[in-house]
């Protein structure tokens, strides 16, 4: 009896390294890069490239997944440093050698067309990995990504963001001078009228018609302009009525203390 659990211990054991292993990654990301790096244009060339190393134990099939978000691509594969293999379309899938070391993977291709500023993947390398019936499946190895634009989606968004300082800075000043009294009404409809385009001009956007929304966001800083001009027109005009008022104030005090010795010595003069 002891020999039999002996033995079912050690095949217990044996089950869970390989289990263990077979649940490692077969790859791993050694290098992976794209250029340029954050932002391309409409159009602009984009190159990739990922480097591939054997990580984990040898499955019975392999295969290479890579999906391309770009127009145009072309992608050159390389096993163990041996011939390249050249493919054309979006989507690959290659069946990976035995005994495999390392997989290079070179991509070119265009950034694709957008009609607002938009985050796309670039590529994403998977392996299709098969053990058994029981240990199978898909692993990611990598994505990339960059944002595309081009110079209408660009000048729409910086006027958009001039408009969001603009109006952070109406905002504060209209603020301080309701808090001083001074009546701004009509700057906190304008201001409301200049936040409604903007928001106008972000939705837009979001929907691609970005050359209204750089419209609507050029007319958002247009009144944001004038408001923060009145405003401070406004707020000059409220320092020197203050100014004024401590003046006179420092007048009426005079006055008063210039009276008070006149009195004091005409009252001397009167007892002595």
């Amino acid at each position: 009896m002891r020999g039999l659990a002996v033995v079912f211990a050690l095949f217990v054991a044996v089950g869970v390294v390989l289990a263990a292993e077979i649940s490692a990654d077969y790859l791993a990301v050694e290098e992976q890069k794209v250029s340029p790096v954050g932002v391309a244009r409409i159009g602009d060339p984009v190159a990739v490239d990922v480097v591939l190393k054997k990580l984990g134990p040898e499955p019975q099939e392999a295969r290479l997944n890579i999906t391309i978000g770009l127009d145009n691509p072309t992608t050159t594969v390389i096993f163990d440093g041996g011939e390249a293999n050249t493919y054309y379309g979006n989507e690959i899938e290659i069946p990976l050698p035995k005994g495999l070391k390392s997989v290079s993977i070179k991509l070119v291709g265009n950034a694709p067309s957008v009609s607002k500023l938009t985050r796309i993947e670039v590529v994403k390398v998977s392996t299709y990995v098969y053990y058994d019936e029981d240990n199978k499946g898909y692993q990611d190895e990598a994505s990339l990504y960059l944002d595309v634009t081009n110079e209408l989606i660009s000048a729409a968004l910086s006027e958009i963001s001039r408009a969001e300082v603009k109006l952070s800075e109406a905002e504060q000043l209209v603020s301080e001078l309701e808090a001083k009294g001074v009546d701004v009404e009509s700057l906190k409809n304008r201001l409301e009228t200049a936040k409604s385009s903007l928001a106008t001009a972000k939705e837009l956007h979001n929907r691609g018609n970005v050359d209204l929304a750089k419209q609507n966001a050029e007319n958002s800083l247009a009144l944001l302009d004038d408001i923060i001009k009145e405003a401070k027109e406004k707020a000059q005009a409220a320092e020197k009525k203050s100014s004024l008022k401590k003046y006179l104030l420092v007048i009426a005090g005079i006055v008063v203390i210039a009276l008070v010795v006149l009195f004091i010595r005409q009252k001397k003069e009167e007892l002595g």
